[in-house]
Order: C-alpha cells, then structure tokens, then sequence
C-alpha cells in the first residue's frame, strides 16, 4: 500500500499520537498513587472496623496509676486502707511514685482517734503498715474534690500546679485507676458532700481519649452499687471491675477490735490477695483478675466490661497495667557515639 500524501511513517497515521502519550503516562501516575493511598490507609481501616477483641497485641510505652479514697472520718477507716493497700501493690510491682498519683480524703494516720499514731493497717493482725515510711500523698483532705479529679484526668490543672499533682501521660500509656468509697447508683460520693456522677466520669475519659492521654485504662471501683459507675463508658479501650451490680451493697471484710472499726473491703482484700502473687514477669490476665471474689466469696456480685476493648481480656496481662514494666521498640538507625578521648577516662585499679 502506498504512503503518498502521507507525510509520517507507517505507525504514525495519526499526528495526535505524540500527543496522548503524556495524558497516557500522567493517567498511569495518578492511578499508581491513588492504589499506594488506598494500600496505606487499608490498616487503619482494619483496625478501625475490627471487631472488639480482635486486636492481640499491645504498643504500650509507660505505666499510670491513679488511686483514690473519696471518704472521710474514723468509720470509714477502711477506705483509706483500701487504697493505700493498692498504693503499695502497685509500687511494688514497679510503678514509681512520679507515675502514681495517690489521693486521700481523709489524715487516719493522724487522727486522734488511731491507737497507733502514724499507721494504717489492711488486717486484724497488723502486721503489714501500710502507710509506712515511703508514702507520697499527692491530694489531701479537702483537696480531694470532684473538680480536681477530673482536671487532674484531663490535663486542665491550673498554671504552676506542682508536678507531683499532675497526670502526665501520652497516648502510649495504659492506666490503672482504682476509686473507693460510698457510692449509689450511678454516682461516687466525694467528701460526704458532692458527688461525681458516671456521666462525669465517662466524659472525662472521653477527653482524654481526644487528648490522646491513654493507650488503654483499667478502671477498679470498690463501693456500694459500683458496677454502675461504669455503665454510661463509651471511649476506646477502657476495661472496667466493679466490687458490685447495681442495686448490691459493697461488704466490709473484718474487723479490728484494737482499732475499733473495720479495717478492709471485701472485694479489696481478694484483689489485693492475688495482686501479691503477681511478679514482673507473671503470665496472669485480666480475665484471671475478673475471678478474684467470686459472689460466695464476696456476697456482693462483682462485674466488669470489656467490650471497648480491641483486645480480648484473655491476652492482656495484668501487668501491662500495673508493673513497671516497659515495651522495648528498636530502631531503625544507628546511633553513633562520640569516641572518647582517653584523657577524660578515670580507672581506678
């Protein structure tokens, strides 16, 4: 077949080729960006639309505790032991006084009427002083407020709050947050004088999930009707225990004839039982946690939550909530460290 009259080779009929290939080249750019966004974005998609309980890792930095006694007076001398008792479980376990934040309404060690001046026992027996020689208070007495509860959860202390009443966690860190007192349905009492709802509550931990001020919190309420604290939680990853259902009364545990009052919740006591068993490297769940006080045990029906949780309670240990415990991640680079002049080195034979 001729090509007369055809000023371009054969292939190249029509002069609009040269021309389309760029917009053919641009639409292969675009499609291959648009398939490497939509590749990036598919993991925090699963993550998003997993089921509770898919998730069986965790990516946790740091440890928090926040323990708090709402009561005060000689009569509720068993509240103070409660949380000084987890106080010094935590501490034991690892977390250090600057990432414990221990609030007590009420001085038992330094009221007249304490037959032991200076101490606070959890058992008839006295032979473990709780308060002991190491303590940190952080809030005392009428410092112990709802108002400051929930700034101290959310961040919004005043300017120059000194660092030991400041909660300073980052999304990273998984939170133990222990609270006791008298409580009713669907409130705390702080103070014998106000109370903090569990509409309160659930909001305050709503900002700090906005915050990004917690990777998971384990939230334990030893009190009357305490399972209702819990009811109105709706943020991400907040594990819940309570002493009791609603409509239940909390029991005491026993009694101190020297002291003169009971020194001990009975929820409390059985936690705290199994807590002592725990070591640094212990393989114990959260799921064991929620079987501490069975109801024959502590007459009340303890309960718990866990459907916000991403993770199923059988593979969180209880550790990763109240040891010292850190996650170590590595790097991807390489840290070079200055040579050392061996003029500055200092052996001593």
């Amino acid at each position: 077949m001729s090509n007369a009259g055809n000023p371009h080779p054969p292939g190249f009929s029509r002069p609009g080729a040269f021309y389309n290939l760029p917009k053919l080249c641009v639409t292969i750019l675009l499609i291959v960006l648009l398939m490497s966004v939509i590749l990036s974005w598919l993991p925090v998609v699963a993550q998003v639309a997993a089921p509770p309980g898919s998730k069986t890792t965790s990516h946790h930095t740091n440890n928090w505790a926040v323990i708090v006694c709402t009561s005060r007076f000689w009569f509720n001398y068993r509240h103070v032991a409660n949380a000084l008792s987890m106080y010094r479980s935590v501490k034991r376990l690892g977390i250090p006084d600057s990432q414990i934040i221990l609030m007590l309404a009420d001085d038992m060690p330094c009221n007249a009427r304490n037959p032991r001046p200076g101490s606070v026992f959890n058992n008839a027996r006295q032979h473990i002083d709780v308060y002991g020689d190491d303590v940190e208070v952080d809030y005392r007495g009428y410092e112990v407020t709802v108002e400051n509860f929930i700034r101290l959860l959310t961040g919004r202390l005043p300017p120059g709050t000194p660092r030991s009443k400041q909660l300073l966690p980052d999304d990273g860190s998984n939170i133990f947050i222990y609270m006791t007192g008298h409580g009713g349905d669907g409130f705390l009492k702080f103070q014998d004088n106000e109370e903090i709802t569990d509409v309160e509550l659930a909001d305050a931990f709503q900002q700090m999930w906005e915050k990004k001020r917690y990777n998971q919190i384990l939230f334990m309420i030893d009190t009357c009707q305490a399972a209702s604290m819990y009811k109105k939680h709706y943020s991400p990853n907040i594990v819940s225990i309570a002493s009791s259902q609603v409509g239940q009364d909390s029991y005491s545990h026993h009694h101190d004839t020297s002291i003169g009052v009971y020194v001990i919740d009975r929820y409390t006591y059985y936690a705290l039982e199994f807590l002592e068993k725990i070591t640094q490297t212990s393989k114990k769940s959260l799921y064991d946690l929620f079987k501490v006080c069975p109801q024959s045990t502590c007459i009340s029906t303890p309960g718990h939550r866990s459907d916000l949780l991403e993770r199923r309670p059988e593979d969180i240990l209880v550790t990763e909530f109240l040891s010292g415990n850190r996650e170590v991640k590595p790097t991807h680079f390489t840290v070079k460290l200055p040579d050392t002049d061996d003029r500055d080195v200092n052996v001593s034979e």
